[in-house]
Formats: structure tokens, sequence, C-alpha cells
């Protein structure tokens, strides 16, 4: 007795708002599972919804529709729970026998005018304004990180390019990036979120199966970027090292269009950073934890030579009436 009062153990809980209203009572006993895929890399997060439909009232008089809201939270019961975010119906499927109804749904800001192409001109524009001019046009409140306001370009232009790939476009450029939370359009220097500290560790015990790849080829010691100066044609060239330091490699070479010294050095940190950034990389299957999302750093122990500060890159979080819940996720090593 006294040993399982000192290793409670933990029970899954999820929460699912449909159209504003708290379902989760009503469906707790249809869930067959709940999938919910959040990543770094510029993709939207995804929800997928699983249900047993063996009264057929999912197929009648609780049928959704494409477009409906949906949120979910998950985590623990009697701990804080996972804000999942709001997702709308995007694709729905029925299955049998038995019945089973997934409901397919993409994060909620990824609106049709967001999957449209535009052509802009910027001018006299920093990194952090053009940012502020396309989350304004969506409802979206930016949070920039310190430093984008100080970049400013004399012209950008946008070809026919939806304006969320223009704009990651713009910023990876430039060794930025940013993700989309709710409302809020979160601007960040890639260098700066590596450099934060590390919210979890994950050692042997926690994990079911794990993955480490270690890759040589490709990988540069260094960045040289050539580039004309304005009016003057004047061929300028700058070299940048690896942080951290590679001791061998080749130089990744760049001829590439800038209007100063600022730009140069930022684009070869960030074609140098894009070239290295995988050099190691790590999947892991474990019991579920919110903590194991994208954007969070964690370290690593108990892998011999593969130990160190990795950068989550891609979550998936499966909860499932057999198995529990579940956390794989896919990260780099950024020390």
């Amino acid at each position: 007795m006294a040993g399982a009062l000192a290793f409670p153990v933990r029970t899954p809980q999820w929460v699912l708002t449909y159209q504003g209203v708290n379902i989760t009572a009503n469906i707790s006993r249809m869930v067959i599972a709940i999938t919910y895929q959040d990543c770094l890399d510029g993709a939207s997060g995804r929800l997928e919804v699983e249900l047993e439909d063996h009264d057929k009232r999912w197929q009648h008089s609780w049928a959704p529709s494409e477009g409906d809201l949906v949120n979910l939270m998950i985590g623990y019961v009697g701990e804080p729970l996972l804000p999942c975010g709001d997702f709308q119906v995007d694709d729905l499927s029925l299955s049998g026998p038995p019945d089973v109804l997934r409901l397919g749904c993409l994060a909620a800001y990824i609106t049709p005018a967001m999957r449209t192409r535009n052509s802009v001109g910027y001018e006299n524009q920093t990194l952090t304004q053009i940012a502020a001019t396309i989350a304004a046009k969506y409802g979206l409140t930016l949070i920039a990180a310190d430093g984008t306001s100080q970049l400013t370009f004399g012209r950008v232009t946008q070809r026919q390019e939806t304006d969320l790939a223009f704009l990651r476009r713009l910023a990876r450029a430039n060794n930025y990036d940013f993700t989309i939370r709710g409302r809020q359009l979160v601007f960040y220097s890639q260098t700066s979120l590596e450099a934060t500290e590390p919210i979890a560790t994950v050692v042997r015990k926690d994990v079911m199966r794990f993955a480490f790849r270690l890759k040589t080829h490709r990988v540069y010691k260094a960045a040289q970027v050539s580039y004309q100066l304005g009016e003057s044609k004047q061929l300028l060239t700058q070299r940048i090292l690896a942080a951290p330091a590679i001791p061998t490699g080749d130089t990744l070479k760049l001829t590439v269009r800038c209007e100063n010294g600022q730009q140069a050095s930022l684009k070869a940190i960030s074609a140098l950073h894009a070239a290295n950034m995988v050099r190691t990389t790590a999947s892991f299957i474990a019991g579920g934890r919110t903590v194991y999302t994208a954007g969070n750093n964690i370290t690593v122990s108990g892998f011999g030579v593969n130990d160190g500060k990795y950068l989550i890159g891609a979550a998936r979080h499966h909860l499932e009436r057999a198995t529990g819940y579940t956390t794989e996720f896919e990260a780099r090593r950024v020390d």
C-alpha cells in the first residue's frame, strides 16, 4: 500500500470543445483515439479525433460540418493541461463495420485567404514592420524577437507567394522564423530559440523507442558570401565560422543579393545554420508529457556521445483507449 501511495498512477485527461460547447463528458465513451501534431517547420498544427459511432448519431443528429471549430487541451488529471489551440474540421471519413468516424482538423488560423498567392512590394521596411503588416491582415498580434526591428530592406518583393510562405522565406534567409500560437504570430531568432534553457531531461527509462542519426555529408565549417554593393557594383566578400565550431568540412560558398554588410552576414549565418542544424538528429517515443512540444529545448542524457541539448522540431501527442497517452517527437542537437 505504501508503494502505491508513493507512486500514484497519473491519469490522462483531455478536454474537447466543439463549436464553443464542452462535449468531453458526452463523447468520452465514444473516443477511440485523439492525436495532436505540432511542428516548427511551417506545417500547420493538426488534430484527429477517432470516434465509435455504433448508434449512428454522428451520421445524423450529431453530423459534423467542414469548418466547425474544435478546441483541445490534453495532459493529466490534477496537472496543467497543454492548450493545443483552435482547429477547424477539414476532413471527414466514415468506415466500418464497426462504424468509425474520423474528424481531421487543421489549425484554425489557416484560412482560405492565407492560402491565396499575392504579389506585393515592400520599400524601406524593417523585418518587424513587414511581419506586423502580414499579422494585422489576419487579425494576429505580432510578438517580435529583439533585434528584428534593426534589419531594414530598401526593397523586397513578394511574387506570387502566399503571405506566410513569403514571410517564412524572408525570415529564414536572415536566420529568423515564426510560429502561430492561437491569435499570436511569434517571430523569433533561431539562435535565440536554441539558446533557451532546457525544459526537461530525457533519459533511457523515459522512452519506449529512440533513434539517433549523425550526418557528416554537406556539413560546413564556414560560409562565404559574395555580393555587390549598391550602384557601385563593388564585389565584397564576408566569411562566417560555424557555431558551435566544426573542426573539419568544406566552406559553403554563396552569391546572393544584399543591400549591405548586415544583410550579407545574416544570410551567411542563416545558410550555414540551415545546412548544419541537422548534423545530429533524434527521434523518441515516450510516455506522454506536455513539455514535449515543438520549440522547447530538452537535455538528452544516458545515450553516450549522443548526450546533449536538443531542440524539439515536431511532436505528436497521441491519446488512445488501448495504450494511454504517448508522445512521439523529433529533435536536433543544438549544443
